[in-house]
Formats: C-alpha cells, structure tokens, sequence
C-alpha cells in the first residue's frame, strides 16, 4: 500500500470514531498557536465514546477520569505502534481538516502583509499628490481615518478601494485649491456624479471630513457648525441658506464695486439677514468707521438699531451661538483691519462665546462690557447649575476667566439685556467721536 492510500486509511479510521473528535480539534488549535506539532492538549467532560477510544490508542485507562491532558508528543509515540507508523501527524492533520494548517502568527503576518500591500497601490496611484500624502500620513501615524480605514478594510476592501479612490480626487480637487466655492451636492456630483456621495452619514462623506481635517491640520469637528466651518476653509459650502447671520451699517463688495443690495439696505439704515451662500461671492466686507459691534441677543441688536438708526451704526447679531456665517463675516471684517467690540450674556455658555471669539481674533476683538462691576450691575437671581459652572474651567482668556471666578462665586446669572442702555451710551460715544 503506497503511503497516499495509507494516510487515507488513518483519516478514515480518525474520522470514523467520533471519540477523536475533540483531540483532533485540540490538536489544531495547538498549531495554530505554536506554529508547529506539539504542546499538550486538555480535554475535558469526558464522553464514554472519548473516555474508551483514548483507553485504546494512548494504553492508558481513562475510563473513570472526566478530563484528560495529552502530550501531542505521545500521540505521535502511539500512532506509531500502530498500523500507521511512519505517518506525518501534520500530514494526518491536514488531511483530516482538508486544508493547509496555518499558525496564528503566519496568519496575522498573510494578512498584514496582504493589508499593506492593498493600501500601497492606493498610495503608488496618487503618488505625489496631496491626496497621495494624505493616505500615508494615516497608515504611518495611525491617526485621523486609521481606525475607519482598517474597520473597513476588514468589512469590505473592494468598497473601501472605491471609497478611497473617490475621496483621494475629491482632495486633490477641493475648489479651495483654486480659491473657489461650491456647494458640497455640486462638487460631489463633478467628482463621482452622485450628488449625494458625501451626504451627512455616508462613507464617503465620512472620509472626506477626515481628508480635509488632514489638509488643514485641523481636529475632529464636534459639531455641526465646525464641521461647516472645517468644510468651508475647503471651498465646500455645507447647508449654506439657512446658515445665516444679521447686521447692518456695513458695505459690501464685489468685483471692486459696492454690492448694490448690501448698499441698499446700508443706504435706508435697515439690517440685513445674510445667508453663507450671500457670503461666499462677495470680496470683501467694510466697516465705515472701522469698528462693528457684536451682539448675542437679537432683542438687544433691535433695541439698539432703534435707538441709533440715524447714525448708521455697524452691527452683527449673533443669535447666541455663534454660526459660520457670523463666522465668515467677522474674518472679513478682521481681514479689512475692523475693531471688533463683542457683547455677551454673564453665564458660563454666553462666557464660552466670547472666549472663543477672543481666541480666534485676538487683540483685534475688545471683551466689550465684561468686567466684574459690569457683572454686578446686572446680576439676577438666576441660579446657575453646577454642571454649568463646570463649563468655566475650558476658558482661557484671562479677564474672561476673572469674570468666570465672580459667577462661581455668586452663583448668579447676568444677562446683557440689563446693560442695554450703558452698551447704547458706548456706541453713541464712539460715533460722536468719528463725525
């Protein structure tokens, strides 16, 4: 009998007593954690079919023992009493099972090396491009879409290649790369004719935030209105009618020439609501005395504008937390060299805003009316919550932080509707002083 045959006849011997069962599949997992035959195996709850066909393999009773552990090694020395002496135990494994037997360490390397292989012909094919930097950035550093690309890879690397692919043109395309905007249906559709391929919730969409995160060196946005931001320092305009923002007394313009309705509504002293869509095709935005002032609350925005609708005055209401197209307007006005005065309520959130305005304009921005007298002028009896209070800790501009240690320690509320008449005094004066 050839040795082919023979090794049949083991596996058809092995097979046919179902008290081998287990030990076989012991005997592969060993493998696969060893690399190699060896080791020892442990079975236990013993069945009689178990118990009687290792009494008379291994000539060792264990008929009376519920659990047993076996030294592969002494399979091996048993097999060979047998007629089967001279067989491969590897061999016999392999046969069993009908396939190749892979340790877990040749495994975990298949499967990295596969991975790596995958990721580098998405980098080869776009090689020297942003989009091509992009991809090796994540594989090396293992940060911004790493984990989503190994997540996804796992799932399904064909649509992840697709996916990829897509979102690598869409960076080395953004339309700020050529000072433009447009509208994220518009450029989804130009880069792969689905309009909807970078929607909120897809995973292209989800991608894409993280190329651009990656372009701008930016983190994470934890909302929507940074994510709108992130995407339109990219040139992509994300829901860009109903971002909007108000102000009057200011210019607008276009080609070099004053935009004819921003001169209409300046003209007639009445405020304008301006949409991130009106935003993004005007070239610059002016304040005729240099100076804006901001407001949180639009009923103190209103007052004010009717208290001084015959000198012009230039302002901007934020309606509380401050959306991208207030955003966008007041780097305009930074742009152009504008003073900006910001007004806000005496909370922790109303604090927050102010701090966030400051960081990101600096000296350019005066905490307009935020000092501890002021506080204490318009103090109410609203208590604020210890959740709240715990807010002020992220501040970090210092007169903000000052003023954040009044509010722990009174533990009131102060809003800026209280201090309408001093605010509507500031600007008179300022005015009076540009005649």
């Amino acid at each position: 009998m050839n040795e082919t045959d023979l090794l049949r006849q083991c596996v058809l011997y092995f097979k046919n007593n179902r008290g081998f069962k287990r030990v076989f599949e012991k005997m592969k997992e060993k493998y696969k954690s060893l690399g190699a035959i060896g080791g020892i195996i442990v079975l236990t709850g013993l069945s009689v079919q178990e118990q009687e066909a290792l009494t008379g393999f291994l000539k060792k009773d264990y008929t009376k023992q519920k659990s047993a552990s076996i030294k592969v090694e002494n399979f091996e020395k048993a097999l060979d009493k047998t007629r089967f002496a001279g067989l491969n135990l590897e061999d016999i494994l392999k046969e069993y099972f009908h396939e190749e037997l892979v340790s877990n360490k040749e495994k975990a390397n298949i499967y990295k090396q596969r991975r790596e292989d995958f990721f580098k012909k998405i980098i080869d094919a776009f090689e020297g491009t942003l989009a091509g930097d992009w991809v090796r950035h994540v594989l090396q550093t293992r940060e911004n879409a790493y984990i989503t690309f190994i997540k996804r890879y796992d799932m399904d690397e064909n649509r992840l290649k697709e996916d990829i692919h897509i979102v690598c043109i869409a960076l080395n395309n953004l339309p700020c790369l050529t000072d433009q905007k447009k509208r994220l249906a518009m450029f989804a559709s130009e880069i792969s004719k689905n309009p909807h391929i970078f929607d909120e919730g897809t995973e292209c969409g989800q991608l894409l935030q993280y190329a651009i995160m990656y372009r701008f060196n930016a983190v994470k946005p934890q909302n929507a209105e940074e994510k709108a931001e992130l995407f339109y320092k990219a040139g992509i305009l994300v829901d860009e009618i109903s971002n909007y923002t108000v102000c009057c007394g200011l210019k607008g313009y276009i080609g070099g020439q004053i935009h004819p309705g921003w001169e209409g509504y300046y003209t007639i002293g009445e405020p304008m609501q301006v949409s991130l869509a009106n935003l993004s095709k005007l070239d610059a935005i002016t304040s005729p005395i240099g100076k804006v002032f901001v407001f949180e609350n639009p009923a103190v925005f209103s007052t004010v504008l009717d208290q001084l609708s015959c000198m012009y005055p230039p302002l901007i209401c934020t309606y509380g937390q401050v959306k991208l197209a207030s955003l966008v307007l007041l780097d305009m006005l930074a742009k152009q060299g504008t003073t900006i005065y910001y007004s806000g309520d005496f909370d922790p959130e109303g604090l927050l805003i102010a701090d966030k305005l400051k960081k990101r304009y600096g000296s350019q921005l005066i905490l307009w009316r935020y000092h501890p007298k002021d506080y204490e002028a318009v103090r109410s009896n609203k208590k604020i919550s210890a959740c709240s209070i715990k807010k002020l800790e992220n501040i970090q501009d210092e007169q903000l932080r000052q003023l954040g240690q009044c509010l722990k320690e009174q533990g009131d509320a102060g809003y800026q509707e209280a201090l309408i008449d001093v605010l509507i005094e500031d600007i008179y004066i300022i005015l009076e002083k540009q005649k």
